[in-house]
This record gives C-alpha cells, structure tokens and sequence, in this order.
C-alpha cells in the first residue's frame, strides 16, 4: 500500500512535469518549425530555423532521460544517430539535416506531444473531479459558484436523490484521482523507452552486428592462431627432428666403422631431441597452459609476470573465477602485450591489472616504454590481439603516445 501511494505521488509530480517541460519543448520547436517553414522563401533563412529545431531535439532528449532516470530509475540508452561525415562550418548544418531525416528525432518530439497533453489532461481532470467532490459535498443542492459540471446533468437529480447520493459520487470523484493519476503514469513510463531510447529494430541490429563481429574475430583469431601454429612447427620443432633424423642417420652409417663417433652423434641426437620436446611443451604451453587450466587466471599471470625480462608486477581483483574461454582470452593477450614490452618497448618496469567492475572484466598492461605502439589494420601481435578479443565480444584499446607510457587495455563482458 505505502509503495502504491509513493508510486502515485511519482507519478503525479512528473506528470505536472510533463505538462510544464512539454510544453515548453513543444512550444520552442513548434515556433521554429513554423518560423523556419514561413522564412524558407527569405533567401532560405528559414532552414536555419528548422535545422535549430532537430539540434534541439538532442538537448531536451537527454533532458527527459535524466528525468526518466532521476524519477523512475529507469536507464534509457539515447537512440544511435549517424554522424555527418563532414568537417568544419559545414558539419553543424550537415548533422542537422541528417537529424531531420532520422526517426529517432521525430520521436523525441512525440514524446514532447504526448507528454504535454497526457500531463495537461490528468491535470485538468484531476482539478476539475477535486472541485466536483467538494461542491457536491458541500453544496448538494445547488451550485452557487457555478464551478461543477455536474450540476447541469446531475443537479436535478442529485437534489431530488438527497445529500447521500451527492456525498458518494464526491468521495468517489475524490478517490478517482490517485487512481488517475497511478495508471496515467504507468502509461507515461511506459511510454518512455520506446519514444526516447533506440527502437527494438535498433536493437537488434547492434545486435546482430556485435555477434556478427565477435564471429569474425574468432575465425580471425583462429586463424591467425593456427598460422602461429604451422610457422612455430616450421621453424622450430621441424628442423630439429630433421636434425635429429639426418644425426641418426649417419650414426647408423659409422656403428661398425667407428663406434665412438656413431655413440658421440647418438648422443648429439638425444640432445637435439630433449630440445624438440621442450619446444613442443612451449608450443602446446602457447596453445593452453596447464597452470591456467589447473590454477586458474591469477596464478597463470603470475607466472608470465615471473617469466618476462621486465620486471613486472600483478594486481588481480575478481569476485570468483571467470569462465575458461574468458580465461584464455585475458591470458594471452596479457602473454602477448608481456611479449611485446620485452621486444619493442625498451621499458624497464611493467604493471598488469586485472579488475572487474559493472559485469565486465579489465584488464590493463603499462609500461613505462617508449610508446609509439597502434594496431595495425592486419597482421601482428596488436591485430590478432584484437580479433581474439573479439571473439569474446570485448574490446582492446591501446593508448601509446610517443614518449611513452602505453596502455593496454582489454574489456570482455563477463558476469562473475
């Protein structure tokens, strides 16, 4: 009960609101629409006019939603609009004219419409069933004031009914208000999101173009993931089992011409085949590490930060652990942003950081290098930093001016 009273005195200050704000808003771009339109024949002046009207829009549309925010705690996103391509003087007037052709403009100034007279009408129907009540209360009989509508229809027979009769239709008039007032607002916030914020087609467009690129940077990243693969193979293992074949090979030609140097290149051999397996551990290591998946994020990084020749520290703050593949995809891109101070950065400390704030996960790599770093448009260890990012539906900034330090930030939604 005491939360539908206080929903009822929410909705009737806001809708007093709407009555004033609405009708101020209408008011101003109704006489500029006008104005504009009549002035259009005046060396064009009028466009002026017009374009003002749809810059407005954008001021008394993020005016409402703060309201909308600040009253009913709704958070409504402003509906996306597309930016004008052009620089300079022309900008200003290029965007207006976009702004006059989009829908979300148009809304906005609906939502001014409805609002002003939703508001104005509860308003007046509030005033005018207050007054009724308290005159057929008061007087039941008569109207001396001639204030009530009633009496021309009911008057008569409210007079012939007697007092009781004129009393109950007042204490319901009386409790016709709040009820009013409640569901009108109910309708006003309603209302809101659909007329301010991005419609439902918006929506799933953002949609389908984030799943839709998240898609792109996984085969990216996998793509680039197995080339990595095939090159490591290439130029690492390869050569050394090929060494460690043609070693054998001529060992077997000298057993029984010369035992001791057949034994001294077997042993070459197994020397060179204790290298191949360690650099297939560090391959498989570069694919999955165990310690990520027996130990979790926080240990894993801690053995990176151990393993770089920078020295490097590592603050770790999450709630609880994080999915596998969110794992993976702040693992090696902290491996590879670690891999990328120690080769190019000239930097002699490093910081990561990983934290989680508002249902994602950040996670930041400085150092105090030279700078310099971007993200090519294709190719290297920025690009397909930033296509596994991708894949997780997160984001990857790089901050590097010249001089240093550069920041390196990755952002993947995650609810922990």
């Amino acid at each position: 009960m005491r939360k539908a009273a206080l929903s009822t005195w929410v909705s009737a200050i806001d809708l007093l609101l709407d009555a004033i704000l609405g009708a101020i808003w209408l008011t101003i771009m109704l006489t500029l629409l006008i104005t504009g339109v009549s002035l259009l024949p005046v060396l064009g002046i009028g466009i002026l006019l017009i374009f003002a009207a749809a810059l407005l829009t954008r001021f008394t549309g993020t005016v409402e939603r703060l309201r909308a925010n600040a009253i009913y705690g709704l958070d409504i996103a402003p509906a996306p609009r597309k930016p004008s391509s052009m620089t300079g003087w022309r900008r200003p007037f290029s965007q207006a004219a976009l702004d006059l052709t989009t829908v979300s403009t148009w809304r906005i100034m609906l939502h001014h419409l409805v609002s002003a007279v939703l508001g104005y009408l509860v308003f007046m129907l509030a005033v005018w069933a207050v007054v009724n009540a308290v005159l057929l209360i008061i007087y039941p009989s008569e109207d001396p004031a001639g204030l009530t509508l009633l009496v021309p229809v009911l008057q008569d027979w409210l007079g012939a009914a007697g007092r009781p009769w004129a009393i109950i239709i007042g204490v319901i008039l009386i409790g016709a208000v709040p009820l009013l007032i409640y569901f009108a607002g109910h309708f006003d916030r309603s209302i809101l999101a659909p007329l301010l914020g991005p419609p439902v087609v918006d929506e799933l467009e953002q949609r389908i173009e984030t799943l839709a690129d998240a898609r792109q940077g996984a085969v990216d990243a996998a793509t680039s993931e197995r080339l990595r693969i095939e090159r490591d193979l290439h130029d690492g293992v390869q050569p050394r089992l090929v060494s460690v074949a043609m070693t054998l090979g001529m060992a077997r030609n000298k057993f029984e011409s010369d035992p001791a140097a057949a034994l001294a290149l077997v042993e070459r051999a197994h020397e060179d085949a204790k290298d191949a397996i360690t650099d297939l551990r560090q391959l498989a290591r570069g694919i999955h590490p165990a310690v990520l998946t027996d130990r979790g994020l926080d240990a894993s990084l801690s053995a990176l930060a151990s393993r770089c020749v920078v020295p490097t520290s590592v603050s770790f703050r999450l709630p609880s652990r994080p999915p596998a593949e969110i794992e993976a995809v702040i693992y090696f891109t902290v491996a590879e942003s670690l891999t990328n101070v120690a080769k190019h950065s000239g930097a002699t400390l490093c910081h990561v950081d990983v934290t989680y704030e508002s249902g994602r996960i950040l996670a930041t790599v400085t150092d105090n290098g030279r700078g310099g770093a971007a993200i090519p448009p294709a190719g290297g260890g920025l690009s397909g930093m930033r296509d596994r990012v991708r894949s997780a539906r997160g984001a990857l900034r790089v901050d590097s001016p010249t001089g240093g330090p550069t920041i390196v930030t990755v952002e993947v939604p995650c609810v922990l």
